[in-house]
């Protein structure tokens, strides 16, 4: 016998079979690294938004839900985010209640990879959650909630952010509305008892009278009330010429229609919060629209708008929604302040090269200049200012019986 094959001894075999070994070795493991590398560069980075989208009347959670789609579809068609990686958005629903919406940030915010979350119409639950975001560093970032202590609430540092109205300007703005275009000296305020309406009291109590004009009732609801009628009432009896109004669309709406089933020359003219147009109120308020003269804040519109990137926006919206007009767009402000802010987060990612939430929030406060479809933010934060937005964006519509927003002069 004979250990010779094909002319090879035993040492030579021996090191053939090493080296096929290790061969086999390296592709196995080539085979298991690769898949696990190309994973995560292509692990996603979220964009969480919780809003209420459960409330039926209430158009702003798809509003704000299409504007971070519209600015992701732009962001991730060239290359997304740290090398690579796609945004992603997650939704939760709230359905306006304050204890769920803080389960859902906390929910939200423990998942890997969430660099922030977005907060919609409701400042209440905005408010009832920032001590949450201050335990998690994860940032909460209004996109339409204007209630102040949003942004004042003493936090250094602060993780709640706002790309938004803030009623320190936009109430005051509302009451200079009144004593301008309707010149009016006597007014009447109906707030909802909620933070919201306790942030619009506080502005209107302190700088009504700086402007002249003089509050000869002040009404509370509650969320859910259905009757109005004392409401209209109170602000006639008290002699008001004007009332100012904060107030969603199901509420607001009955106030209408109450306003509306007086004479002629008993209606008052209503300057209204923007809450009104995160709803269905044409709907809801019907014919009644066509008989008070309700004019309602806002920071941004479609129409006549030159802005590139607004003009951008409105022409995905109106084929994604089959809106045939930007005036038909539903909760315009909603869709442009997450446009905007979806942008700006995804600088501060690539700036911090991270996704944890206090690199983001820190980046967050040192962005460069930016060219948004609502303005130029030039910075859009600094540490000492959480908002974005200012008096400068302010601008008043009219709701029409179709539901288009007609800017006013």
């Amino acid at each position: 016998m004979t250990d010779v094959t094909d002319g090879e001894g035993g040492g030579a075999r021996l090191r053939r079979r090493v080296v096929a070994g290790l061969l086999a070795w390296v592709g196995w493991m080539g085979a298991w690294v690769a898949p696990v590398s190309s994973s995560w560069a292509a692990e996603p980075v979220y964009i969480a938004f919780d809003g209420a989208y459960g409330v039926k009347t209430n158009t702003a959670p798809k509003a704000i839900e299409r504007g971070i789609q519209a600015a992701m579809e732009e962001i991730n068609a060239r290359g997304g985010v740290l090398g690579g990686r796609p945004l992603k958005l997650l939704t939760t629903d709230n359905q306006g209640v304050s204890a769920r919406a803080r389960d859902n940030y906390l929910d939200l915010a423990a998942k890997p990879g969430v660099v922030a979350v977005l907060g919609g119409k409701f400042s209440p639950v905005i408010v009832e959650t920032l001590p949450e975001a201050q335990r998690m560093k994860v940032p909460l970032i209004s996109v339409w909630g204007s209630a102040d202590p949003i942004t004042d609430n003493g936090h250094v540092p602060s993780y709640t952010f706002r790309l938004s109205l803030k009623d320190s300007w936009g109430v005051e703005a509302m009451l200079q509305r009144a004593v301008t275009v309707h010149k009016a000296q006597r007014a009447c305020a109906v707030l909802p008892n909620t933070s919201w309406g306790r942030s619009g009291h506080n502005i209107i109590s302190s700088r009504a009278g700086r402007l002249g004009l003089t509050v000869v009732a002040t009404r509370w609801y509650n969320w859910g009330d259905k009757a109005f009628g004392e409401t209209v009432a109170a602000c006639r009896s008290g002699g008001a010429q004007v009332m100012i109004l904060v107030a969603n669309e199901a509420e607001a709406a009955l106030i209408v229609r109450e306003m509306a089933a007086l004479p002629p020359g008993d209606r008052l003219p209503v300057v209204s919060h923007w809450g009104v147009t995160g709803g269905l109120m044409h709907e809801l308020a019907g014919d009644a629209l066509e008989k008070v003269d309700l004019q309602v804040i806002q920071t941004f519109t479609f129409v006549g708008n030159t802005r590139p990137r607004a003009r951008q926006l409105a022409a995905w919206l109106m084929k994604e929604g089959g809106h045939a007009s930007p005036e038909l767009i539903p909760s315009p402000v909603g869709s442009a302040h997450a446009y905007d802010m979806t942008h700006l987060l995804a600088m501060a990612v690539e700036q911090a090269r991270s996704t944890k939430g206090d690199d983001v929030r820190v980046a967050l406060e040192k962005l460069p200049p930016f060219e948004g479809a609502v303005r130029r933010y030039a910075p859009a934060f600094t540490p000492e200012r959480h908002d974005a937005l200012g008096p400068q964006q302010v601008l008043f519509v009219k709701i029409e019986r179709s539901g288009a927003l007609t800017p006013l002069k």
